[in-house]
C-alpha cells in the first residue's frame, strides 16, 4: 500500500492550497492565500487553474490504475476471466457440433422423373439439400455421416415409379433398420421412419431394392434426419 501513500502525499502538496466554492450554481476552485488578494483567484471551471486540477486528478488515476494493476489479486483475477472466456469459447463449438439437421429430395427437376431399376442395390442420392445443418450429409453419395454420438430420428418417404412397386430400406453401415413398400401401382406413395443410436462416424443411406423404381418430383420422394439429443 505504500504506492498509495506515495500518491497521496502527491495530492496532498500540490492541493492543499486549494479550496472549492459554490457561487450562484457554478462550482469555483480558489487558492487559499495571503489576506488581501483578490477574489480573482478562485478560477471557475475551465480555467488555467481548474484545467490543471483536473489533470492532476488523472494523472493520479492513472498511476493508480497502473499500481492496482500489479496486485495479484487483480492478476488472478484476469487469469480466471480468460480461463472463463476459453470455455465459453469450446462450448460454443460444442452447440454447433450438436446441432444436427438434414432433410433432401430425391431430384432437383420439377418434371416427373423415374430412378431405376437397377440390377443390385442402389444407393439413393438425395441430391436437392433443402437443410443441412451441421454439413453431416453429402448429397454426391446420398450418406449421412453423424458427427457426434446421439440418438437420431430419419424418415424416408418415396412414390413408385413406372414398375408400379417400391421397396427401399434405411441402412446403417450396411445393416437394415426399416423400409417402405408400395404396391398399389404408379404415383402411390409411403413413408416411414425410426429413431436410431448412433455412434459418432456411422453411416446412414437409403438403398432401392433391384428391379424396382423410385419417382420424383423435387418434393415427393424425401430422406429426412436430425439429432434428438447427444448422448
Amino acid at each position: 500500500m505504500h504506492e498509495y501513500s506515495f500518491l497521496l502525499g502527491i495530492i496532498n502538496r500540490n492541493f492543499s492550497n486549494r479550496t472549492f466554492s459554490q457561487s450562484r450554481g457554478q462550482t469555483q476552485m480558489c487558492i487559499n492565500e495571503p489576506a488581501g488578494l483578490s477574489s480573482s483567484a478562485c478560477s471557475k471551471p475551465g480555467s488555467p487553474s481548474a484545467k490543471m486540477m483536473s489533470s492532476w486528478i488523472l494523472l493520479v488515476a492513472l498511476a493508480c490504475g497502473l499500481v492496482g494493476a500489479q496486485d495479484p489479486t487483480l492478476q488472478e483475477l484476469s487469469t480466471k476471466v480468460q480461463q472463463l472466456t476459453t470455455k465459453v469459447e469450446e462450448l460454443q463449438r460444442d452447440v454447433s457440433v450438436r446441432q444436427v439437421a438434414f432433410s433432401a429430395a430425391l431430384l432437383e427437376t420439377q418434371e416427373w422423373t423415374d430412378v431405376g431399376p437397377f440390377d443390385a442395390d442402389k444407393t439413393l442420392e438425395f441430391k436437392k439439400v433443402v437443410t443441412n445443418v451441421g454439413n453431416g450429409y453429402n448429397p454426391e453419395t446420398g450418406i449421412f455421416t453423424a458427427p457426434v454420438k446421439g440418438l437420431y430420428y430419419f424418415r424416408v418417404t418415396g412414390m413408385a415409379g413406372s414398375s408400379g412397386e417400391l421397396n427401399a430400406g434405411l441402412k446403417k453401415n450396411g445393416q437394415n433398420m426399416f423400409a417402405i413398400y408400395q404396391k398399389a401401382g404408379t404415383q402411390a406413395g409411403t413413408s416411414n421412419g425410426m429413431a436410431l443410436e448412433l455412434e459418432q462416424g456411422d453411416r446412414v443411406y437409403v438403398q432401392l431394392w433391384p428391379n424396382l423404381t423410385v419417382a420424383d418430383q423435387s418434393r415427393l420422394s424425401t430422406f429426412t434426419g436430425f439429432l434428438v439429443f447427444p448422448m
